[in-house]
């Protein structure tokens, strides 16, 4: 058997281990936390997960934890954790929690090994009828379906229960929507939306029920949300379309609320496109054709994931993620309708950034790595000797030295750089957006982006299209040293003032002052 199919199989098999943490496994000896998600108990009593792991990153480490809280979330306490095998080569991530009607708590988590891909991935999940309990008996391990889930089930009028499953990247039709009849006792793929190639990425969809008997598809793609409407019970589904709702590339929280009304968590203004960062709530009176309100519950730049429950009395929980290699925090805030249709608190309820962990330790990524740097001898030399400029709005220019932080939207860091690129500038545009940027001084400008073979969201061809040519220096490790993906190649161009360079998500401009 090869080295893959070992991995496969790997990745197939229950967790190792699911049982309260090892010493490994402390709060201490975490290098990434994020993602989380939490329910409440009938009683009260809180959950949250989320996953980790002991290097900085998403990597063979992650494994899923399990906290819970009796006080209201005043203290927490981590209760169990699920590690497919102790550091690789299988990764347990993105994890979801929901208490079913019949008051079961159910903990979803997917399996696969990284740097694998897997058409299969894997959905699995435990549940437990003692959700009041600080340590309920759980069911073994047991796998759905193929594909990734990380966001709420869904509660349908008919009592069938949904699952949102996505098969990413992998597959058309690939935000799916899977039905048990018998509480959760079997599952069935009942259909799937194509979300189309090229703006297909993640999906972490959402299903909303309209009062019309709709199904309301929202769905995460390059472009930010997309939306699709079944009207036969999530059979078939019309062609994905852009949805009105602006958003960055990443999840959002979308949930009927007990008044009726639909409660949304976004990024940012209505009407803007931001990065993850001020993350909002707003609520819709006529079944999300429009929104109002705005309760801004953390502005901070890194925040993001939200999920979250209301709860019979009408609190509404969000739990979401903050600085996942830097802080570390999982963040919870607790708010009622009115605050968020005021756009500001007007009941007693509304308490914002409460601590549900906070992480440290860890171990750093390897500084090297054995495949071969690519020396790019069939590049153009580097012309120095007229730079140019470069402009964006929202984005000034900054040093691009180790340390340096990369992008408006993501927390990478430089770590190592060509000595070509001493006393070179760059631009901290957003990673995930389409951007358009100005050549403000004509002369020589640079944009430093993986190759093809190395990351799927190389900017090399559009690049290419554009005129620009490689450079003949050897590949750099721009960030994540251990991460193949993130090897840089150098582009350059001579362009004239005012011209406009069209980039997707993975590159940095660089220019000369």
């Amino acid at each position: 058997m090869n080295i893959i199919a070992t991995f496969l199989l790997a990745a197939l098999l229950a967790p190792r281990h699911v049982a309260p943490p090892l010493p490994e496994h402390a709060v201490t000896n975490r290098a990434f936390q994020g993602i989380p998600s939490m329910a409440v108990a009938p009683s009260g009593r809180l959950w949250a997960n989320w996953y980790a792991g002991v290097t900085p990153g998403e990597d063979q480490n992650n494994y899923v934890v399990l906290s819970t809280s009796g006080d209201g979330g005043a203290t927490w306490k981590e209760v169990l954790v699920i590690d497919p095998d102790a550091g690789g080569p299988v990764r347990a991530f993105d994890p979801e929690l929901w208490v079913s009607p019949d008051k079961r708590l159910f903990v979803f988590w997917a399996q696969m090994e990284k740097g694998i891909t897997d058409p299969r991935l894997g959905v699995w999940c435990i549940e437990t009828r003692q959700p009041d309990g600080e340590q309920p008996k759980w069911t073994k391990p047991r796998r759905i379906a193929d594909g990734v889930m990380m966001c709420k089930p869904l509660t349908l009028s008919t009592g069938e229960w949904a699952l949102p499953i996505s098969a990413w990247r992998l597959h058309d039709n690939s935000a799916r929507l899977f039905v048990s009849t018998d509480k959760a006792k079997t599952w069935t793929l009942r259909g799937g939306c194509n979300v189309p190639v090229e703006a297909r990425q993640f999906d972490e969809h959402m299903f909303i029920e309209r009062r019309d008997g709709s199904l309301w598809l929202l769905v995460r793609t390059k472009y930010g949300i997309g939306e699709s409407v079944s009207a036969d019970r999530g059979k078939t589904w019309p062609e994905l379309k852009p949805s009105a709702i602006l958003h960055t590339p990443s999840r959002f929280f979308i949930s009927r609320l007990a008044s009726g009304n639909l409660l949304l968590v976004k990024h940012g203004p209505l009407e803007t496109k931001t990065s993850r960062s001020h993350l909002t709530a707003y609520v819709s009176t006529d079944d999300g054709r429009t929104w109002t309100g705005g309760l801004m519950l953390d502005e901070r730049l890194g925040v993001s994931y939200p999920d979250g429950q209301q709860t019979p009395d009408g609190l509404i929980r969000i739990i979401y993620d903050f600085s996942r290699t830097g802080d570390r925090n999982i963040l919870m805030a607790a708010f009622r309708e009115e605050d968020v249709a005021a756009g500001k608190a007007v009941s007693n309820a509304v308490r914002l950034r409460q601590l549900v962990s906070k992480a440290s330790g860890g171990q750093e990524k390897p500084k090297t790595s054995t495949a071969p740097v690519n020396p790019n001898a069939d590049g153009k030399p580097l012309r120095k000797t007229k730079p140019g400029t470069l402009a964006i709005a929202g984005a000034e220019p900054q040093a691009l030295k180790p340390g340096a932080k990369l992008f408006a939207d993501r927390n990478y860091i430089a770590a190592e750089l060509p000595d070509a690129l001493k006393a070179a500038h760059f631009l901290p545009v957003p990673m995930n957006d389409n951007k358009s940027l100005t050549c403000k001084r004509a002369g020589t400008v640079w944009f430093l982006t993986p190759a093809p073979e190395r990351n799927r969201d190389s900017q090399t061809q559009a690049l290419l299209n554009q005129g620009f040519e490689k450079v003949s220096l050897p590949e750099v490790r721009l960030f994540n040293p251990g991460s193949l993906g993130n090897y840089c190649t150098l582009y350059q161009k001579d362009c004239a003032a005012g011209e406009t360079i069209a980039i997707g998500k993975w590159a940095v401009p660089v220019f000369f002052p």
